[in-house]
This record gives C-alpha cells, structure tokens and sequence, in this order.
C-alpha cells in the first residue's frame, strides 16, 4: 500500500492511500477502526510543495489535521524558523480512524549527526493563508501517553524555548505497583503543577537524551513477529501496556531504501532516533543547552588564560596541564551528558579542543626549546665550561642584566714578550701560533670546570666559581694552572722542532669576593665580574715578570689549598690600587698530581652532551 505505482491489483497507489479505491488501505482503514488499542500514523512534512496538486484530497486532508491536531496556545510563532512547505497525511478514511498522526521527519544538522528531534513545526497552511502550528509523531505519542488533548492541553512558546503538556493524569489507569497495588505514577518527575516542560529551540526540535547506539530498545523483524503470533498464544502478552513502534528498520538490497541517520553513537535506524527521542520525553530526562553567550565567555576565558599561562611554564608543567585537562573533559562530559540535569555545554568540547591545541602546542614547543638547548650549547661551550652551560639551560632568567656578590677565584695569564715574537713572524704563523696556544689553554680552563671571561689580545682573564657552584674554586684553578704549565711545555717542545719561536707565560691567581652577572645593556651583554678581587689577580699576573716566575697566587687562594699544593712564598707586597700589602706565592706544583687527571672534565664527555 505504501509505495509502488502497483499494488499487485487493478487499481494505481498512491503511496499514502490517495484514492479510495485502494482495498488494502480500506482495510486498513477497517482494522484501525475495529481495534481497541490506540493505533497512531505518521506522514512526512515536506520541504517543497511542488506535489500538492498531485495529492488526491489534499484539502481534505489538510482539514482534518487541522480539525484535529492544530496547537492553538502558540506564543511567538513569528520568531520560529519555518522548514516545512507541504504536509502529506495519510488519505481521509484512514485519518479519521486514527487516534493521532503526526510527521516523522528527521532534520540533516550541518555536522551530519542528527541529536535533535522536531516536536513541533510552524506550517504556512496554503488554504488558511496563515501560520499554524503542528505536532511531530513522538509529541502525539506522548500525548496519548499522559492522557491529553492535542489541540487544548498543549502550549508552545518559541521564542521562550518550551513545550508545556498540561494536565497530565495522576496515576496510570492500566499499570500497578505489584506491592502497593498503587496506580504506578505517570510522570517519570511529577509536580504540583502536572506539567511536562520539553525545551525546544526555535526550529521546534528537542535535544535527544540518546540512552546508547543501536537496539538499545528491543526489536522484532516483521516476519518473526507474525511466526511468534502465531505459534505462542501469549506472545501478545509482551507488547501488552507498551508503546510499539512500527517501521523500516535495516533493510537490506541493491537499491533499498534505507532509513538511517547518524547519531552521536553512530548509524542508527530512524525509528531508533525516535524511541530515543521518546524516551527522552516520557522519562523527562531533557538535555538543554548553556546559552552561546555564556559559551563564548567561556571560550574566550579559557583561551586568554592559556595564553597567559602558556608562556611562562616550563614545558612539564605544559604536560601536567595537558592531564588535567583530559580528566577535567571526561569528568564535565559524565556530569554535563550524563548527570542529573543533562546539560550540553560547550566546557566539555572548548576543553578537548584547547587540548588538542596544547599538545600541538607542546609537541613544537618541546623541539623548539630541543633546537634551542643544542644552539645554547654549541655557542656557550665555546667559552665557558659545561657547568656553565647547564646552568644557563636549567635557569634561563639568569641569562640578565644585573650580578650578586659571590666569593671566587679569578685567573689571569699572558704571553712574554708577544710584541718581539709578533714582529719575527708574519701575519698567518702569527695567527696559527695564537690559535695553537689559546685553543689548549682555553680547553684545560674548560677541563677544569672554569669560564673563560674574555681575551685580551694574547691574554686570557677566566674564573671558577659562578655562575655553577663550585665550593673548591681556588684548587681547581690553581690545578689548570699546573696543567697549562705542563701543556705549554709541550707545546714548546712542538714550536722549536718547526724553527718557530716559543712562547712563555705568566700566570697571577686571586681569590675574593666579587660581582659576577651580565653586566652590559639589553642589546649586549657579557658574563663577567668585577671588583679589587679582579684587580689584583691582574697585578699578579704582571708581578711574574719581576720575581721570575710563571704562576703566582695570593695569601687569599694560599690559604684554601695550601695543604694541597706545593708553593713557595715570594713578598709581602703593596700592589697598586690596595693599602694593605698582601703576601703573594709561586705556585710549583700538587701534592697528589693524580688531581690533574681526577678532576678534569672527559672531553669526550663535553663532545657528547653538545651533540645532544
């Protein structure tokens, strides 16, 4: 009867029973009629109406829906978004017949997934020439479910957002509590009022509260259920106080037709939509929505704290965060989806989102700040030891202007005689021969866990202590000293095989309390230090020449490390810029030598942690 230009008969179809020539919807028609059970139909509400002049007894049918099952207390119908331009009912014999009808039309959301039902639709009635208002097939079921008219004991207000179903019965006349033998009440939340309050949106849909995905509800095929009829004779008994919805269900074929929506579980069957769409109403168990103007406060919120908060943690933090927004989303989606009051709120999704968002964030975050701590380290290693390196990694807003006074040991070491050696040589051996004796001095400063502060032409000016804490600074400094002594011999040895003249040096050592800091402007700033602690361990290095030595230290670093080195006093002397005369020491060597390989920092070691 329902669709086909035959019917296996003389006489043409129309597919929803459009000529009273149609024996099978007569019979139907009979059936329903003869039936003491509530029987509703749907028909579908169409978006064009190019086939109202092809539909037989169109008007006719137009004034029996509405005779029947127009809403008349309708507030604000102006302000509700028409989609719907032709109702179809089924044919007048059997739409007398019913006890409700009602379209069943499932709206396409722009995302694909349908979770909304239309309760209600604003109809442009083409032969009352006005707005009408009209139930979809779930509000008729629920309707009848509570024992209410259509047309008198339902309201709708669309700008305000709700369908009222006024006067709902007490109790259910056919269901009883077994123990009390109590009517069992017919409202899921009773109140005083007897009112059912559904919140629609201005296209009349409701938010479907989905319990699950598919055959959430139990299901029979057609065929199983007529063999069950007729083989069990309480078969009945099981659909006996239910409501049962007929429909396709997953048909199967090459070119069948099938009725199946994307739901926020999944494909689901249309009727599955709507035996979720009435559950929802029946067990009063409504999602709603948070105004989009509270989402988008929400929304911006969220996004100025991140990017406030973002920049200034480190990146563990960023990760830490990223957990707590991952149980903060799947703890707002039990409570917003699933808990008492079934709010749909933006919170849930701007969370995954900026989730999303920060692990994008943190992934090029961390190899950028990997890029970073790789530049760092192959530009600082070259002038200052690995310590240094680290420290600068781990607290990079050391890396500003302004110092602190620290106790440490200052170095200072310059070439003998350079101007005479640079006059005998020409400019490129001049420069090789520098470049061979700064590059091994400046590696055993760096061995030796030192900082090389600046070079002075062929002067060298280092220290130990700052910026990582070195508690032994003075004996790692008077230990690079031994082991630049010992390496310059070497070197010499090297320079009189090529016929090249060879360089001595004198080294002066202090230790004191000092500034150490970036000292400089915001455009260019050097680590460095100063105070009468710098000064004298630059009049140390200029003593050497006078008492013949090649490494001098004072009374200061003597007396941290002078149960460890072997030295000798040379006078107590007055250097310019100090009242006081301070004894000073050549420095001649180490009493356990074994130090010159125990505490030297494995190049290799450097080399390695560089190349990470």
């Amino acid at each position: 009867v329902f669709g086909g230009e035959e019917c296996g008969t003389k006489f043409k179809c129309d597919p929803l029973g459009g000529t009273r020539m149609i024996p099978q919807s007569d019979a139907l028609a009979e059936a329903v009629a003869q039936s003491n059970i509530t029987v509703l139909s749907d028909f579908p509400l169409e978006v064009s109406a190019e086939t109202i002049d092809k539909i037989p007894d169109i008007q006719e049918r137009h004034d029996l829906i509405q005779s029947r099952y127009r809403i008349e207390d309708v507030k604000n119908a102006e302000y509700a978004l028409e989609w719907g331009r032709l109702m179809h009912p089924p044919y007048p014999k059997l739409l007398r017949e019913l006890d409700g009808a009602g379209y069943a039309n499932i709206l396409k959301h722009t995302s694909g997934i349908n979770y909304q039902m239309p309760l209600v639709a604003v109809y442009n009635n083409p032969y009352t020439k006005r707005l009408e208002t009209y139930p979809g097939v779930d509000l008729v079921a629920a309707a009848n479910y509570y024992g209410v008219d259509m047309r008198k004991d339902i309201s709708v207000d669309f700008l305000a957002g709700y369908i009222k179903i006024h006067n709902v019965k007490e109790g259910n006349s056919v269901l009883f509590d077994r123990e009390t033998l109590q009517p069992i009440p017919i409202m899921a939340k009773p109140n005083e009022e007897r009112t059912v309050t559904i919140p629609i949106d201005r296209s009349g849909q409701m938010l479907i509260n989905f319990r699950g995905g598919r055959y959430c509800f139990p299901s029979y095929g057609l065929l199983e259920f007529l063999d069950q009829y007729d083989q069990q004779n309480n078969f009945v008994d099981n659909f006996n106080k239910k409501i049962l919805l007929i429909a396709m269900y997953y048909a199967t074929g090459v070119g069948t037709a099938k009725d199946v929506h994307l739901s926020p579980y999944g494909d689901m069957a249309g009727i599955e939509h709507h035996a979720h769409a009435l559950n929802t109403i029946l067990n009063q168990d409504f999602a709603t929505r948070v105004p989009e103007a509270v989402d988008l406060i929400i929304l911006v919120l969220i996004g100025l704290l991140m990017g406030f908060y973002q920049p200034r943690v480190p990146t563990w933090a960023s990760f830490a965060l990223a957990v707590i927004l991952v149980a903060t989303y799947v703890l707002t989606t039990l409570i917003f989806t699933f808990g008492e009051h079934s709010i749909i709120h933006v919170f849930p999704t701007a969370i995954f989102q900026i989730f999303t968002v920060l692990v994008a964030f943190i992934g090029f975050r961390a190899l950028s700040e990997e890029e970073n701590v790789k530049f760092i380290r192959n530009t600082f290693s070259k002038f200052v030891s690995q310590d240094v390196v680290e420290e600068l990694l781990a607290n990079p807003d050391s890396i500003t202007l302004g110092g602190s006074k620290k106790e440490l040991t200052v170095f200072f070491s310059d070439v003998r005689g350079f101007t005479t050696i640079s006059e005998k040589l020409g400019p490129e051996e001049l420069v090789q021969l520098l470049n061979e004796y700064l590059s091994e001095m400046t590696e055993l400063i760096i061995d030796y866990r030192g900082t090389i502060d600046k070079y002075m032409g062929d002067a060298i000016m280092a220290f130990w202590g700052a910026p990582a804490r070195n508690d032994d600074h003075a004996y790692y400094a008077c230990v690079a000293a031994m082991a630049q002594v010992q390496a310059l011999m070497k070197l010499q040895e090297m320079w009189s095989d090529r016929n090249i003249p060879v360089l001595d040096i004198g080294i002066g050592i202090n230790t004191g309390p000092a500034v150490v800091g970036n000292m400089g402007s915001s455009r260019r700033m050097d680590y460095t230090l100063m105070g009468d602690t710098v000064n004298l361990g630059s009049r140390l290095e200029g003593i050497t020449k006078t008492y013949g030595v090649r490494t001098c230290i004072s009374e200061f670093t003597y007396e941290r490390v002078k149960d460890r080195v072997y030295a000798r006093e040379l006078d107590l002397v007055r250097v310019k810029g100090k009242l006081e005369p301070v004894r000073i020491y050549e420095l001649m060597g180490l009493v356990n030598s074994d130090d010159l390989e125990n505490l030297k920092v494995s190049r290799q070691a450097q080399a390695k942690t560089k190349d990470e």
